[in-house]
């Protein structure tokens, strides 16, 4: 089933993906029927978290060892009780999503109400464990600007965790369902695979036929009423490399927003597409930008091998556009780059003015 698919490349990227999260993800004969694709995701969670779980005894004293020998706040010991933290989280909401299934099978709208507090359990629980085990603090400003909706959330992307923070900060916290732009390579976490095919969602080919993809984001505007929907602009985690690609692609397209970009050290230039596309689609809608700092370095599970995260404080800021200081079509595209700006210079230590209340979590 994998062989010849070894390495495939991510046309947005140029990283190379493995060979079961292109199949899992990408294939036609595994991918597009949901039945095939969980058959193999849901057992090799089940059988992680078993054996995880029957190596406690192993692995927590080899790692309590490695901390003391490494002297960098036992961050392997750390990482692996969120490993486990994570799985036994998946494993409950798949459980739960299949009592969901089970009571209500027909009845599409009867589950859709009972997944939203369930995915809201879940981001809580995923980003809580984190932050407990790596003693992690979080100020979050601006968080009264959030209601009512509809709403465009555009948030920066930094690092493999920080798709918990709109579940935690936006809809656990203010209870505003949101529907999300996921990348594609997100179907291998069958919790997300399952949730988020229960409402309105979209899991995007960032290397697929652009004009279908847009169509995609698009769909997500109906019948919007006060939910919102959640894009990652930049497409992609920032490292300096994605920045020096992004530049090039940059270049070649719009060099007039070049030097402007080339100011943005912190995020990646935004990718318009997906943006603009929301923004047409859904006039009605203000936009909330997403800020944060303290996550950086974590592009890759590696990176947290350093333990630099341990004891961060993270600092997340929103705040809100009302859609009558969206510009007309013409100028979207610099309003877009300027407001990025705004999100790489709060990185900076800098940034826009908002709100002004801060909630600080230990």
């Amino acid at each position: 089933m994998f062989r010849g698919r070894r390495n495939a490349i991510r046309a947005t990227d140029g990283r190379r993906r493995s060979s079961l999260v292109d199949a899992v993800a990408f294939s036609n004969s595994i991918s597009t029927a949901s039945y095939r694709r969980r058959a193999l995701t849901i057992p090799a969670y089940v059988l992680a978290w078993v054996i995880v779980t029957a190596l406690v005894p192993l692995w927590i004293p080899v790692a309590a060892v490695i901390g003391v020998l490494r002297r960098r706040s036992f961050v392997v010991l750390r990482l692996l009780l969120f490993l486990w933290a994570y799985l036994a989280i998946e494993l409950i909401g798949l459980i739960r999503s299949g009592w969901i299934y089970l009571l209500f099978p027909r009845d599409a709208q009867k589950r859709r109400e009972l997944f939203f507090p369930l995915s809201r359990w879940w981001g809580r629980s995923l980003f809580g464990s984190f932050r407990r085990l790596l003693s992690l603090s979080v100020v979050v400003e601006g968080d009264d600007q959030v209601l009512p909706g509809p709403l465009l959330v555009f948030i920066r992307h930094a690092s493999i965790i920080d798709t918990a923070l709109p579940v935690t900060y936006i809809s656990d916290a203010k209870g505003i369902q949101l529907r999300y732009v996921f990348k594609r390579e997100l179907l291998v976490d069958p919790c997300i695979d399952v949730a988020g095919h229960a409402w309105p969602n979209y899991f995007i080919d960032r290397g697929g036929d652009s004009e279908r993809e847009l169509e995609g984001i698009r769909n997500l505007t109906r019948d919007l009423g006060g939910e919102a929907i959640l894009l990652y602009p930049e497409g992609t985690r920032f490292t300096p490399l994605k920045r020096e690609r992004a530049l090039r692609r940059l270049e070649e397209h719009h060099p007039e927003l070049l030097p402007l970009a080339e100011t943005m050290d912190h995020v990646l230039p935004p990718r318009s597409g997906g943006a603009l596309a929301l923004l047409d689609a859904a006039p009605q809608a203000d936009c909330l930008i997403v800020a944060h700092r303290g996550l950086e370095g974590l592009a890759e599970v590696s990176d947290l091998l350093s333990g630099a995260v341990v004891g961060k404080q993270v600092h997340i800021r929103m705040w809100r556009i009302p859609r009558s200081e969206v510009p007309r079509r013409g100028q979207r595209l610099r309003w877009l780059f300027d407001v990025w700006k705004q999100v790489n210079d709060f990185v900076g230590e800098g940034g826009p003015a908002s709100s002004r209340r801060a909630v600080l979590e230990s």
